[in-house]
């Protein structure tokens, strides 16, 4: 517990005072990772009930807001490449999941297979993919046996990619090796059953922090993969963007970088090198982006003003989405390409109000460009649902499945997402983000139905006079070449008429 509480205190430190104030007034705070089911005498070598605290690892997909139980499976290295290859181990008891656990008196569990590997001679998702082709549905890393590392480091420890990550589709943990030393020591006389969590704090709103930048493709690529969501969503979701902003020494050499090259407080990736695009015209179109937010976001217009509930903007979603097709990082026109010419002629397309947003740029360029560069997080690009880091790939689906995991009870509009269905289907669910009333659906559902009959009498008499007009065309042609026959016949014998009687 203490370590989980370290962890979190120190997220919490990094906030603003106000959200501080915001997440400790609506979450429910869960916490565990791996929990020790069984065998009894391991849980009582852990003083805090049988939990292990561990960090997970940034690709794969955790089970967000589900709790799967498994049993632990351990192949001792048979030629000491530390579990780094496929022919390195053997699972003997592997895929458990076909075996049920008894669970109370009379519900059973599927178990699912948790593989237990050893850290070092290869990275992280090395030996995650390597445990994934062996049919793990997850991996628990067990720290170097000389690490000294706490749980409480442990936790902070970043489990990066190194580029087979993508391959991976199975969640892992990272925990320290005095608590997996008890572990497989346990294993060599036993089955160890387990309970994996990766639960985040639970609230009303979720809250969700986005660092990215505005020259980042992967960034904008994820934005418009979740806009249906966000618009489905809508002010049940609390959506902040940050964006990736950062200091450098006055006078930099890499000035070129930066909104004022002298100063150097505000800096932003050069998104495509030696290439017509800057971190100035970046930073430029970062702060662009946050006063367009600041500016459009509103509260729900169904919800009672004295509560402080949710804001959204529609029109930042839109402009954030368009910008990437209508002013690309790519272009021979700098007129049509990624800048501040090209921004504000689309916020002029979307009704952004020009003169409200320059205000916004001059009164609050630095106190908003100030507030980036303070509140970093762990990666340029990272996700934090209600105060926790998010672990995982930046996918819709996989994203959307953590988000719906943070509500305290799941709303509609998550079920529909969730099932597949288009988040624009949610729209017209009475009582969703968006809802409208049931004589408003009925009348909608009966115009469909209406000009749908229409159309269809409209095609029946145009299918009817077209059958019609071909067919009189073809008698016709066969009326014609009838008579054309008669009438070379009829020659014929007007011919043979005149030669007389023929002669023998």
């Amino acid at each position: 517990m203490r370590a989980w509480r370290h962890g979190w205190q120190g997220r919490m430190g990094s906030m603003h005072p106000l959200r501080v104030l915001f997440l400790c007034i609506v979450l429910d705070l869960a916490w565990c990772q791996i929990k020790i089911l069984s065998p009894s005498n391991l849980v009582r070598q852990f003083s805090n009930g049988g939990i292990i605290y561990g960090s997970t690892a940034t690709f794969g997909a955790p089970f967000y807001g589900e709790r799967v139980m498994g049993r632990l499976l351990y192949g001792e290295s048979l030629l000491g490449h530390d579990h780094c290859t496929d022919a390195d181990y053997v699972l003997k008891d592997s895929e458990s999941a076909k075996d049920a656990h008894q669970v109370g008196s009379d519900e059973k569990v599927k178990l699912i297979d948790v593989v237990v590997v050893r850290r070092g001679k290869c990275s992280f998702a090395q030996k995650v993919r390597i445990a994934q082709t062996k049919h793990a549905h997850a991996v628990i890393m067990v720290d170097k046996r000389s690490s000294k590392k706490t749980p409480e480091d442990i936790q902070h420890e970043v489990i990066g990619d190194d580029g087979v990550g993508s391959m991976v589709k199975i969640p892992s943990v990272l925990i320290t090796s005095d608590e997996g030393e008890k572990v497989l020591e346990s294993m060599k006389l036993g089955p160890v059953l387990v309970e994996l969590a990766w639960d985040i704090p639970r609230a009303e709103v979720v809250l969700v922090d986005f660092w990215m930048s505005s020259g980042s493709e992967e960034s904008l690529q994820f934005l418009e993969q979740f806009k249906d969501a966000a618009e489905t969503l809508a002010y049940r979701l609390q959506f902040v963007p940050h964006y990736h902003v950062f200091s450098l020494p006055p006078g930099s050499s890499y000035g070129h970088l930066c909104a004022d090259a002298s100063t150097a407080k505000h800096c932003a990736p050069d998104p495509d090198g030696p290439g017509p695009i800057t971190g100035q015209m970046v930073v430029n179109e970062d702060l662009r982006q946050l006063c367009l937010w600041h500016i459009s976001a509103e509260k729900s217009p169904l919800q009672d003003p004295a509560v402080k509930g949710a804001t959204y903007s529609k029109t930042f979603w839109e402009y954030v989405v368009r910008r990437r097709g209508d002013c690309p990082l790519t272009g021979d026109d700098p007129k049509y390409r990624f800048g501040d010419e090209c921004s504000f002629r689309l916020m002029s397309k979307l009704g952004v109000n020009l003169d409200d947003l320059a205000k916004c740029i001059k009164d609050n360029a630095d106190l908003y460009l100030d507030a980036e560069v303070e509140n970093v997080a762990w990666s340029p690009q990272a996700l934090r649902l209600n105060g926790w880091r998010y672990n995982g790939p930046l996918d819709r689906e996989a994203v959307l499945k953590a988000i719906c995991s943070g509500f305290r009870e799941k709303p509609q509009e998550c079920t529909s997402l969730l099932d597949g269905h288009w988040g624009q289907l949610a729209k017209l669910i009475p009582g969703g983000a968006h809802g409208v009333s049931f004589g408003t659906l009925f009348w909608s559902v009966g115009m469909l139905l209406i000009f749908l009959a229409i159309a269809f009498y409209v095609y029946k008499s145009y299918v009817t006079t077209s059958v019609r007009k071909v067919l009189r065309e073809e008698v016709m042609l066969e009326v014609q070449s009838q008579m054309a026959d008669y009438s070379v016949l009829e020659d014929g014998q007007s011919s043979r008429g005149n030669q007389g009687p023929l002669s023998f």
